[in-house]
Parts: C-alpha cells; structure tokens; sequence
C-alpha cells in the first residue's frame, strides 16, 4: 500500500512516459489462454451429461462474458456524459474490453447452433396438440421465432459494436492532436448511445435468458441483468487494473483513491443488485400469479433453494457489503480483489440457478428438469470465454498507449482524491 501512497506524490510525466509502449504481461496472456482450453474441455465433456446441459452451461459462458464489454461501454458512456475526470488515467482499460464485442459473435454463432440442436429455446422447435403451454408458446411466436431472434440479435451487437467503435476512434484520435473536440465528440455520441444501451440490453437479456422460459415473465428481468452486468462489470475492472498494477504498469497514474473509488461502485451496484432481486422477488410472491410463481416454486422447493436463496444473495451482496463497508477495506487491494472474485463467482451462481433449473409439470406442479449436481460442469464455457475476453483486452491494450495523456482530464485524473 505504501507504493500506492508515494505515487500520488510523483510527478505524472515520468511513469506516463515509461508506461507509453505497453507489452500485455506474459502470464496474463497465458492465463487466458489455459482457462480457454480447460473450459472447452469442460464444455465437451458436459455433453456427455446431455446437450441441454452442454448448451446451457454456453449461454450462460456467452452471456457472461459479454456483459463485461457491455459493462464498459456503459461506464465509457457514462463518465463521457458526467465528466468523470477520476477515470481518465484508467479509461484504457474498458477501452480494450469494448474490443470483445466483434469477438462475442462467435460464442453467439455457438448458442445460435444449440438453439437448433437441442432443447434449450423450447419456442424454438414445434410445438403440435394442445395444453396450455403450447397455446402460449403460440402467442408469442411473432416475437419469438428463430429468424426474428437471430436478426434482433445481430441488431444489438451492430449497435453495441458501432458506437463503442466510434467513441475508441476519437479516443485515439486524441492520442494524436490532443484537441478536446474530441471529448465533446465522445460526449455526443454517448447520449443517444444510453438510451439505445438501455433499451438494447432489456431486450437482449429478455431474448438470450428470460426466453429460455417463455411462459414466465416478470417486468424487472431487464433492469436485474443490468444490475448484475455493472456488478460483474467492475469486478472485472479492478482484477484487471491490480493484474496491470502488479506487474508494473499504471502505478503513477492509478493510486488506491482510483480503486477506493471502484470498491465504492462495487459495494453500490451490490446494494442495487440485491435491491432489484428482492423486488422482482417480491412482486411475484405476493400478486401469486401461476405465470409467474412457477419460476420461483422450483427453486425454493429443492437443492436449488441453497443456491438461489441463499448462495446466491450471499456472494452477490451479503459478503460484498459487509466486507466493503469499512472504508480502509476499499483501500486494500488484497481485500478488494478477494472481493471482486466473490462477486465474479457470484455473478455465476446466478445466472446458473436461472438457466438450468427450468420448471416442467409433474402431477399439476412445477418441478426442476436438472438438480445442481447434474450441471455443475455448465461452469466450464464461463472459464472458456473469461480467458478468451481476457486475451482479446491484452491485445487491445497492446495497440494504444496504456495512458490517455492528451486526454484533457487527465491530470484530474492522475490527482484524483478521496
């Protein structure tokens, strides 16, 4: 920590200069290229236990990962809006995370094959006679229907993917002629880029997760799966700054008030995620709908229970909360980093317990198709596509300077102070 102290206290231009030709820490790449192998091993060895399972466990790997680039373009946007000059000296970093947006076609191209071949998508395969769920299935079939599905899905990436791209342009651009012209140029196409984020990640998360169960719906699922993508999100952020951190670079321009700051994000968006859990929870309960309590009824009668109930609002809140409550814990990296992998398993967890135990009918009740044990391996296609996002950041740091220094926040940023 002291190191931390002391480099608040130096002069910006030296570490900067040193910090200008960045080479990606081997061991990172490494890393990311073990975890990528591992869990495609995993992957195909879940097929074994069945293609629903296999296929599941690489929606909720694709879904994951790509959170983290949507998490930064969000935080890109927004800061950009806010004048958040505190993040100038870190802004490379989700930068380079928004460069996994061209690279999450693949893993989708991947889930839009199990939309076929297996029973992951139930709207997805025909559904002849009657029943209930049949006759819902039918109503929504305008909206969900695999070409529409697949189209709405290449909208999404083509807006997340086209005004990242823009706004990293100018940044670069800066790099260059360092005219602030191209902060006020980032600004403008931020605004209108929140409100297609907004709308694009509702939609995105109802079709990539909630679908999976076509006759549930609740009102809050878009605004829970941004809470746990902005969670997640900074989690990642601060793994990668104290990854960058420890093996030499950044440490004149991002000191413990930078991750002071994130751990107070971390610990917000905690509160936010628990806040937005416990309402679409509780909204259910109490209005008791048969459309909407089948999805909660599998997971609190049953193993699932320890994982949905419990688990699951321990790592996302609980151990994040208390943990970061005190103000010198967030100032600690080893702490925060232990803290960051808590919310990343969480993160997890929970889109684990929403995708794989989904609700059939037995003897009029709804029941779960899988138990815990039998998809514990769905964590194999997270492992993959984390060390695949992590290989593509460090190629994109290594294509511009780690530090934004004509950035004209910048100095705010290197004497950031909380």
């Amino acid at each position: 920590m002291t190191d931390a102290h002391a480099s608040t206290a130096a002069p910006a231009t030296e570490p900067v200069t040193a910090q200008a030709a960045f080479s990606a820490p081997p061991l990172l790449k490494i890393v990311g290229i073990g975890m990528f192998v591992v869990g495609v091993i995993l992957f195909l060895l879940s097929f074994a236990v069945s293609r629903e399972v296999a296929f599941s466990g690489w929606l909720i790997g694709s879904w994951y990962s790509l959170g983290f680039a949507l998490f930064a373009s969000w935080l890109l946007a927004i800061n950009a809006l806010a004048s958040g000059g505190w993040a100038a000296t870190i802004k490379r970093v989700p930068e380079a995370m928004t460069r996994y947006f061209p690279v999450a076609i693949l893993p989708f191209a991947v889930l839009a094959v199990g939309m076929y071949a297996s029973e992951l998508y139930d709207w997805a395969h025909p559904h002849e006679g009657g029943g209930a769920h049949a006759e819902l299935i039918h109503k929504k079939e305008p909206w969900l229907n695999p070409t529409f599905w697949l189209a709405r899905m290449l909208v999404y990436f083509a807006i997340w993917n086209g005004f990242t791209w823009v706004m990293v342009k100018l940044s670069r651009k800066q790099d260059v002629d360092g005219d602030v012209k191209h902060s006020w140029n980032i600004r403008k196409i931020a605004a209108p880029f929140c409100v297609f984020f907004g709308l694009s990640v509702t939609f995105a998360s109802i079709d990539y997760i909630k679908s999976i169960e076509p006759t549930w719906f609740s009102t809050m699922f878009g605004v829970y799966q941004f809470a746990g993508i902005v969670q997640s999100g900074f989690a990642m952020l601060i793994l990668l700054l104290l990854a960058l951190r420890n093996s030499g670079h950044l440490k004149g321009t991002v000191n413990e008030n930078h991750f002071h700051t994130l751990g107070i994000w971390l610990i917000s968006t905690s509160v936010f995620w628990a806040y937005i859990w416990f309402c679409q929870f509780l909204l259910i309960w109490y209005s008791n709908m048969p459309e909407e309590t089948q999805h909660y009824f599998v997971r609190w009668n049953g193993p699932w229970f320890w994982f949905s109930f419990i688990l699951n609002p321990l790592l996302n809140f609980a151990i994040p909360f208390i943990i970061l409550l005190p103000r010198p814990h967030k100032r600690n990296l080893k702490i925060l980093a232990g803290v960051s992998l808590v919310v990343l398993v969480g993160r997890f967890v929970d889109l684990w317990q929403f995708v794989t135990p989904r609700p059939v009918l037995q003897n009029e009740l709804p029941t779960a198709t899988l138990t815990p044990w039998q998809t514990i391996i769905s964590v194999g296609p997270v492992i993959a596509l984390i060390g695949l996002f992590i290989v593509v950041v460090m190629w994109a740091l290594e294509r511009a300077p780690i530090s934004a220094t004509k950035d004209p926040f910048f100095e705010e940023g290197v004497h950031h102070h909380l």
